[in-house]
């Protein structure tokens, strides 16, 4: 079982697979969207964060829904990887909105 989101066992963090998250995250509207109170125009990626790889790919338990325009297209401020950063200023950090995403599973 789970303990926290932001601090998995350690046989769940780097790497770990969850194809049943990734279906709903996939499912899911885009959280910037959300937030910006736009209308999605673009197909939902699942965005796995960045930072939480430890040189891997992250754990499917830090995913989030992007639609591709915030995911990876859209400029910096608008893609979190066009710019985590002015991304995570504009919509709140990785964190934040795991949370969020947390919340609706």
């Amino acid at each position: 079982m789970i303990k926290s989101f932001l601090k998995p066992d350690k046989e769940e963090r780097n790497g770990f697979k969850d194809k049943e998250r990734l279906t709903k995250i996939a499912a899911m509207k885009c959280i910037a969207c959300s937030k910006a109170g736009l209308k999605q125009l673009f197909r939902t990626e699942v965005h796995h964060l960045i930072g939480y790889g430890i040189g891997k790919k992250a754990s499917d338990l830090f995913t989030i829904p992007l639609c591709s325009f915030h995911h990876r297209l859209g400029n910096k401020g608008e893609a979190i990887h066009s710019g985590k950063v002015s991304f995570e200023n504009n919509f709140g950090t990785q964190e934040e909105l795991l949370k969020e995403i947390n919340c609706e599973i």
